[in-house]
């Protein structure tokens, strides 16, 4: 008689993304941006190396651990708020639109690197998210 694994495999990745999730302290609009803007990010500085005629594999994998080194920010940020008792997320939001300003600044520096222009508007966004977390960062310290 021939098992179904079908239903195994279902239950591993459900329990595994679940898991994730919980950790990442859920799936919102913020973890989606900055997964993107994340991807992005690495895929234009792949891109810009290739363009610059500089690919290393040691640095695309410097680039996969800083990123990996962002998730575990974020669920430290997470986990202080569990402890803290911010039911708002106050210190995961902070730390998402850090890292997605980050994310943004890079990656228009990516762009820039492969010769396509910006608008400046959009780069002044980036910046002044960066900023202002900086600033909200510095306040509660």
């Amino acid at each position: 008689m021939k098992h179904n694994t079908d239903t195994f495999w279902v239950a591993i990745t459900g329990g595994g993304v679940s898991s994730i999730a919980y950790f990442l302290g859920g799936i919102d609009h913020l973890l989606i941006a900055f997964v993107i803007l994340l991807t992005l990010d690495y895929l234009t500085g792949i891109a810009a190396a290739f363009y610059d005629k500089k690919v290393s594999s040691k640095n695309a994998f410097r680039g996969l651990m800083k990123k990996g080194a962002m998730f575990s920010l974020v669920i430290v940020a997470t986990q202080l708020d569990i402890i803290l008792g911010n039911e708002v997320q106050f210190v995961r939001y902070a730390i998402l639109m850090f890292l997605i300003g980050t994310e943004g600044i890079s990656l228009i520096e990516n762009l820039g690197r492969l010769d396509i222009k910006v608008p400046q508007m959009l780069s002044s966004r980036f910046s002044q998210l960066k900023d202002e977390n900086d600033k909200k960062e510095d306040e509660t310290l």
